[in-house]
């Protein structure tokens, strides 16, 4: 009996010895991604740009909820703002027949209120810029697909016409969606086209964004590669990469995965932002919590991922959405008021240098929060399933946090 026993527990262990042998980057990763001392959160929204005057007035509005909402040190809620600085001229390209691409950008003194609140917010202390794009969409597939499209003709006569109700294909700036799947651009393209997002961002703000977010998380090497040489320092990510879309629309499996902190060959850092906040979607303030509970526990940040479209819809959805921003934050401080609110630039620099203040040093805190990692990493649910050693883990996790004082204790599953 006891020779059999010996025996499974022989080949239990070789079961997990293999498991960790084969999922070893995984597991080596894990550990090497900078844990954190305290909850961080920032709120991401993207796609301002050029639109009506009221698009302003609703920046002010939320810099001024923002500002009222301050963490221990003093410092406010900050919202990041994906600026995308070009839109379509309708009229003109109309006009043209269809033949000719014309934009329409934030150096025009029509879309000045929105300029200057952007820059008021940034002075501050409650916005920060990221790059976003030109325009929300690559003009030579747009022009493509226009030609034979009566809706896409529609929205390019409708001066009203905002980029989140093209199709989502299109909004893809760093792929050739004029046909489906989409295919790579050439390499000089993407630069040209960086250099002259490059330009025009330093003509209306002074300077280039150190962060970009990819337009629908679809980009490649030569887009990082042009972004950084523009003086691209972090990199917005899902935690994968996207490279195209699709022959029925929807994006490609993704390329490559990333975590908080990482490098990427450009040298770019890149952080990843997996947490939703869109009240126009329904989402509520108590999602918010519930995000931030579960980061925390995993010694990482929330990054919040709203758009535009949240805060310009109907004057109604438009209050609701100020509402459950209030709300979500001022709940975050009352459950954590640890809570250190920052821009994305700032919290790259901090997971970039180990000796920054809100990285986690104290070894026996990082290992358990290593363990709730391995549990709630996707990439492992099943083999730890499958060889048993999820509860070994979910005990051992559940003693680690009795034992070390003040770590969260959240069910990371």
């Amino acid at each position: 009996m006891l020779s059999i026993c010996l025996l499974v527990l022989s080949a239990w262990l070789a079961i997990i010895v293999i498991l960790f042998a084969w999922h070893a980057m995984f597991i080596v990763a894990i550990w090497r991604e900078p844990t954190l001392a305290c909850p961080v959160v920032i709120v991401e929204s993207d796609d301002w740009g050029v639109g009506p005057e009221s698009d302003a007035e609703e920046l002010n509005r939320i810099a001024d909820t923002l500002a009222r909402i301050r963490d221990a040190t003093g410092h406010p809620a900050v919202m990041t703002l994906g600026v995308v600085s070009g839109h379509p001229d309708g009229a003109r390209i109309l006009a043209s027949g269809l033949a000719t691409y014309h934009r329409q950008t934030l150096l025009e003194p029509r879309f000045a209120a929105i300029v200057d609140a952007m820059r008021a917010g940034c002075k501050a202390g409650v916005f920060a810029l990221q790059w976003h794009g030109l325009e929300h969409l690559w003009p030579a597939a747009l022009m493509a697909r226009v030609r034979e499209d009566a809706s896409l003709q529609a929205w390019l006569a409708d001066p009203r016409a905002r980029s989140e109700s093209l199709p989502s294909p299109l909004q893809s700036r760093w792929t050739d969606a004029s046909r489906l799947p989409s295919a790579a651009l050439a390499s000089a393209d993407v630069e040209a086209a960086v250099r002259e997002e490059a330009g025009l961002l330093a003509a209306v703000f002074g300077s280039v964004p150190r962060v970009a977010v990819p337009n629908t998380f679809v980009w490649n090497d030569d887009v990082e590669r042009a972004w950084v040489a523009a003086g691209v320092y972090c990199i917005v990510t899902p935690g994968r990469r996207f490279e195209g879309r699709s022959a029925t629309g929807g994006l490609l499996p993704p390329t490559r995965t990333f975590r908080n902190g990482e490098r990427a060959a450009s040298g770019a850092v890149l952080v990843v932002r997996d947490d939703y906040f869109e009240p126009i979607r329904g989402h509520k303030a108590e999602q918010v919590w519930a995000a931030v509970e579960r980061k925390t526990c995993l010694g990482r940040p929330t990054l919040l991922e709203t758009h535009r479209e949240s805060f310009i819809a109907s004057r109604e959805l438009a209050a609701l959405a100020h509402h459950e921003l209030e709300r979500a934050l001022r709940g975050v401080l009352e459950r954590h008021p640890d809570v250190r609110f920052m821009s994305t630039e700032a919290l790259a620099a901090y997971l970039s240098d180990p000796s920054s203040k809100i990285r986690e040093r104290s070894i026996r805190r990082r290992f358990g929060t290593f363990l709730h990692r391995l549990q709630a990493d996707a990439a492992l649910l099943r083999p730890l399933k499958f060889s048993g050693l999820r509860w070994v883990l979910m005990l051992a996790t559940r003693v680690l946090d009795r034992l070390v004082p003040g770590r969260p204790q959240a069910n990371s599953r």
